[in-house]
């Protein structure tokens, strides 16, 4: 029997980086929670500060600072991670070819210049179909941005061999 396989060559432009840089980190790893935990902590201190205003001197100042804290430290936050995201989309170089990925019945291969890598359907953590961009995750922390092409296509390719589970959309 013929062996099935797709040759994907990934070029990554500014606006495809963003979008997974945006969903990998907010999404996918949700670090949004920690800053999220942080402002509701401190939201709540606020409010019980602001509760004793007439009370107890200085609650109103002592509430209005708990409240700039807790709102402004995770607007940085965020604001630093959306800075540096555009910061490396800009040096990224559409016209280069980032990687090229062959999916076969086999699994997954991956050539970068001289440099090779090898994953079963199996051991693949996860595939995310992405409005500009295919994500195949090759582990937790890693993914594989599969862009050329038809990305319809790529995505039936892969939900035909990976586990459903493994499939978010």
């Amino acid at each position: 029997m013929k062996e099935d396989s797709m040759v994907v060559t990934s070029v990554i432009d500014a606006e495809t980086f963003r979008e997974y840089a945006i969903y990998n980190a907010l999404r996918w790893q949700k670090q949004w929670r920690r800053p999220a935990v942080f402002a509701l902590s401190f939201l709540v201190f606020a409010a019980l500060a602001f509760s004793r205003v007439g009370k107890v001197e200085g609650a109103a100042l002592l509430g209005g600072v708990l409240l700039a804290v807790g709102l402004g430290l995770p607007a940085v936050y965020f604001g630093a991670f959306l800075h540096s995201v555009r910061r490396q989309a800009r040096q990224l170089d559409p016209r280069e070819i980032a990687y090229t990925v062959t999916l076969s019945d086999a699994g997954v291969a991956v050539r970068k210049g001289k440099q090779n890598a090898s994953y079963t359907w199996e051991t693949l953590c996860a595939a995310c179909r992405l409005k500009r961009c295919v994500c195949l995750y090759v582990d937790a922390q890693h993914a594989l941005l599969l862009t050329g092409g038809d990305g319809a296509r790529i995505w039936a390719y892969i939900t035909r061999r990976i586990a459903a589970e493994k499939l978010k959309q």
